[in-house]
């Protein structure tokens, strides 16, 4: 029997992710990548939840677990007028709930491990169009033709633009996200979310001595000197009582996006493309991580029921599945953001809500069930 064949475009963390992932399966798999020039390098740390790590442990191999730092617990600040107050300690027993990796290193694993498949063929061309009547993509002088085609690029591809328009339900923040290392020598073990007057921080340790920080500001901040702004608030919160460095920081702009249209006959969009969340809650590459994995099994169920995936519908099963609950996840982080902006009026309510908060343990264990495994 033929194999069936697939495309995926984009070598992002989501494309590479995607196909490590299907090209397990019994399937042709292509893989067409960006050229291979001078890339900007990603230093953005992500974390994952548990379930989510022992999925993808299973594509990358165990033996590469020593990439990700585990957090046992996260501790939850916010700032009121001149003082910052500990408010909730997020834990369960032993478990892990969070696992901390760097993008670029993630990256090169997972391209390393594909480079071993079989039956899957990496092409570094650009796309010059993709035909969604025939199932064709069309790149330098080649055009293959497709059981289907998984979009992986970025939400300001010209491909994306063609084929699925500019339709989105958007809330547009106007603010920004700084990232950096840090190395010092306060043995941070732990996760914490600092809700800043300026913003979301959140402190990502990679070990011991390394972590990476994460704070959402108002845009305002883009064309100033973000590093001196950094340190002043890092020796504020933490405490430094030694030295610490901070490596170069990288900005990008913070959104919440949800497209209309994730389809086109049997094309579908995946990843940042497809909807943008604010990072406050680190549930982004969480969502598309089960999105990628629900598609693996719909995937493999019609493989295994001898089904014809092209014109079948499973990218409609999974647009069923996956496209409300990524909704309704990005809906309430943007809430949850919203809900610890600084306001002198309200801050007052806050401060009496947040209180008690950490005795509330029933809202603790739904927000952790939540958080591992999803909605539904």
């Amino acid at each position: 029997m033929i194999k069936q064949k697939i495309c995926v475009i984009g070598n992002g963390l989501t494309g590479l992710t995607t196909a490590l992932v299907l090209g397990k399966l019994n399937l042709n798999v292509h893989l067409i990548a960006a050229p291979d020039k001078k890339k900007r390098k990603d230093i953005r740390t992500t974390a994952i939840s548990e379930s989510n790590y022992k999925s993808l442990i299973d594509f990358v191999g165990k033996k590469y677990s020593k990439i990700f730092f585990q957090s046992k617990e996260i501790d939850l600040y916010k700032e009121h007028s001149s003082e910052i107050k500990h408010f909730m300690n997020l834990s369960n027993k032993d478990k892990n709930l969070m696992f901390l990796f760097q993008n670029e290193i993630l990256k090169k694993i997972i391209q390393k491990k594909i480079n071993t498949y079989k039956n899957l063929k990496i092409y570094y061309k650009k796309v010059r169009k993709i035909d969604v009547e025939k199932n064709k993509v069309l790149f330098a002088n080649k055009n293959f033709s497709y059981d289907a085609i998984f979009v992986c690029t970025g939400s300001k591809s010209e491909i994306i633009q063609n084929i699925f328009g500019d339709r989105f339900i958007e809330r547009k923040a106007d603010e920004i996200a700084f990232t950096s290392i840090v190395n010092h020598n306060s043995n941070i073990l732990n996760a914490k979310q600092f809700f800043l007057k300026e913003g979301p921080m959140a402190i990502l340790p990679l070990n011991k001595n390394k972590f990476s920080l994460v704070w959402s500001v108002s845009s305002r901040f883009k064309n100033k000197n973000s590093a001196p702004i950094i340190i002043k608030k890092l020796k504020e919160i933490l405490k430094f009582k030694s030295n610490f460095t901070i490596s170069k920081v990288d900005c990008f702009p913070i959104s919440f996006k949800f497209r209309s249209n994730f389809n086109k006959k049997n094309i579908l969009l995946l990843g940042e493309g497809s909807y943008n969340v604010h990072p406050v809650a680190g549930q982004g590459f969480n969502l598309i991580l089960r999105d990628i994995f629900y598609l693996n099994s719909k995937i493999n169920e019609y493989i295994t029921n001898g089904i014809q995936i092209r014109d079948s519908l499973f990218i409609d099963e999974y647009l069923k599945q996956r496209k409300p609950e990524n909704l309704l996840f990005g809906l309430g982080i943007n809430f949850v953001n919203n809900f610890f902006k600084f306001n002198k009026i309200t801050e007052p309510i806050k401060k009496i809500i947040l209180k008690d908060i950490n005795k509330f343990n029933v809202l603790k264990d739904i927000s952790l069930r939540v958080s591992n495994k999803g909605i539904f």
